[in-house]
């Protein structure tokens, strides 16, 4: 049996992950968390959740002894880990890089000494900044917050390892992830809902005509798995991971107030508020790579992934 270790496997796409795995593999899953995003009962309370098949080891990924321990007998690692926020990456640049570029190069010296097969290292569409979409792999990254610049950095390292020690790696630019399990996410969709759901008035930043590529938490999943598991040429690649389809936040909004209007929910007209620095005006990306490479292919649409979202939220009744 083969065995992967998931780093912030506690976090929202490190849960989603992890269910897929249990439900598409039969492999062994070591999760190292440090809780201080994700909690244990986010993982403990998926549906499929599957005690002996999973094991947790709380953690720092900056910690080099508990890493060691966690990516013992494991053949794959998914580096999920890191600090997220990017208005906190500009408040406090130092601990975004202590967290994603030295905890990053700590998972890939781990890697090395343990022989895996290959490293999932979970980046983003902030690494590459402003560009003209559709975003593809082949342009110059120019990131905007320091939060892209520590995701650009650890694509970096990837590749080094690859070059330098032939550790097979690959960097997943992830676009704006949603879906289940995301109980403490602070991304536009999940926050929405939650204010709307605890009575309160959600807020935009900016005109609301920004747009991006929302991409359900499934999907991405789907993507992780095929990123360890097929026939990758190379020793080390970047892949944009989106559905190559771009939403406006003011569109956003509205789909989600249908859907929940539909439950004879109260939805309020949302406040606008200034614009935000550092944050990306528009994005889509183009996904042709990992069509061919991973065989990716996004199975939800907006509607379809909207309302798998709040009837996750509904039934766990987190307003």
């Amino acid at each position: 049996m083969k065995r992967v270790l998931v780093t912030g496997g506690c976090g929202f796409i490190g849960t989603n992950l992890i269910s897929y795995l249990l439900d598409h593999s039969n492999w062994g899953i070591n999760i190292i968390d440090d809780l201080s995003e994700g909690k244990l009962h986010y993982l403990t309370s998926l549906d499929n959740y599957i005690d002996d098949r999973v094991k947790f080891i709380e953690g720092d990924i900056r910690d080099e002894g508990i890493l060691e321990d966690a990516v013992d007998g494991c053949d794959y690692v998914v580096h999920l880990a890191a600090q997220t926020d990017v208005i906190s990456s500009i408040n406090d640049p130092f601990n975004d890089s202590d967290i994603n570029i030295m905890g990053t190069l700590n998972v890939l010296e781990a890697s090395l000494r343990n022989n895996i097969k290959r490293v999932s290292f979970a980046s983003s569409a902030a690494a590459v900044g402003e560009q003209e979409p559709p975003v593809d792999e082949n342009m110059i990254p120019r990131p905007l917050s320091p939060y892209g610049a520590s995701k650009l950095a650890g694509e970096a390292y990837c590749s080094s390892y690859s070059g330098s020690h032939g550790l097979s790696t690959v960097a997943l630019r992830f676009s704006n992830v949603y879906g289940p399990n995301s109980w403490h996410k602070g991304s536009a969709i999940s926050l929405f809902i939650k204010q709307i759901l605890d009575g309160k008035t959600p807020v935009i930043y900016g005109d609301g005509n920004q747009t991006r590529d929302f991409v359900h938490a499934d999907d991405i999943s789907m993507a992780i798995h095929s990123s360890l598991t097929r026939d990758i040429p190379s020793s080390f690649e970047v892949i944009q991971l989106g559905t190559g389809i771009e939403t406006s936040i003011n569109k956003l909004y509205e789909m989600i107030k249908t859907r929940l209007e539909g439950e004879g929910i109260d939805v309020p007209e949302p406040r606008y508020a200034p614009a935000r620095a550092g944050e990306i005006y528009t994005h889509y990306c183009d996904i042709d790579k990992a069509r061919g490479l991973l065989r990716y292919e996004p199975t939800f649409d907006m509607e379809k992934g909207i309302d798998s979202t709040i009837r996750w939220f509904i039934k766990h009744q987190l307003f």
